[in-house]
């Protein structure tokens, strides 16, 4: 345990870059990518939460919107943030004793570390099929939809339906530099679906890098359509339910 700590410690130090494997390597974003990109906290950013449908995932993730602990546990992050959100069982972890809450921490079960350990995931991350399968080792649904096997059309009408409260939420594994900022492949919550920009709202795990951010399905698809090296594979989307 000490070598856990004392690992994740030099990680955070160490990373060159935030919720993504050390080997990520930006490149150059499309042209449109920044205009695709409204953030939070800008004017227009202020005029697409004003008008939040009130039966949006983001009523139930914000009170439950994690920080990632460290810059590759973006995927862990983005997991507790759903499972605190959803009616299930909690597991109690000695920091917040006797209360019961999903931590960065007590995700990693016995059964979770059969497929991946938290030493991997600090060097790694987690791709996608990996953390649907740590997610299903929690009691919870969890499906896993590669990025490159659907279009703008149907990525749009599955983000209207899911992000509603349906009792399902959406974790995406994107590419960054895709959307115009800075560092390789990532995960976060998708929050909102705004029909008049057509836009998703982005809940990023990495609060200390950038704020929740509002991104057209077409970007949104470009940026999970792209190829994670580790795994060889698209990266996408996993749904979560009960």
């Amino acid at each position: 345990m000490k070598n856990l700590v004392f690992a994740i410690l030099l990680y955070a130090f160490a990373a060159p870059a935030f919720g993504e494997s050390p080997a990520a390597v930006s490149v150059a974003a499309p042209a449109d990518a920044q205009s695709a990109v409204i953030y939070w906290d800008s004017a227009e950013g202020r005029v697409l939460r004003a008008r939040m449908p009130a039966d949006a995932d983001y009523w139930q993730l914000a009170p439950n919107f994690a920080t990632q602990i460290t810059q590759s546990y973006c995927s862990v992050a983005s997991a507790v943030t759903v499972l605190n959100a959803m009616p299930i069982k909690k597991p109690v972890d000695s920091t917040y004793a006797p209360y019961a809450y999903f931590t960065q921490s007590n995700f990693f079960t016995p059964e979770v570390v059969k497929v991946i350990n938290a030493q991997t995931v600090l060097a790694m991350g987690m791709t996608r099929e990996q953390l649907a399968e740590t997610l299903s080792r929690q009691g919870v649904k969890a499906t896993s939809i590669a990025g490159d096997t659907f279009s703008d059309e149907t990525l749009r009408a599955l983000l209207k339906k899911a992000l509603g409260d349906d009792g399902q939420f959406v974790l995406a594994n994107y590419y960054r530099a895709t959307l115009g900022q800075v560092g390789g492949g990532h995960w976060s919550a998708l929050a909102a679906y705004d029909e008049q920009s057509d836009r998703v709202l982005i809940l990023d795990v990495a609060k200390y890098k950038y704020p929740p951010a509002w991104v057209t399905i077409s970007m949104l698809h470009q940026a999970i359509a792209t190829i994670d090296k580790v795994s060889n594979k698209s990266r996408g989307l996993v749904l979560v339910s009960k």
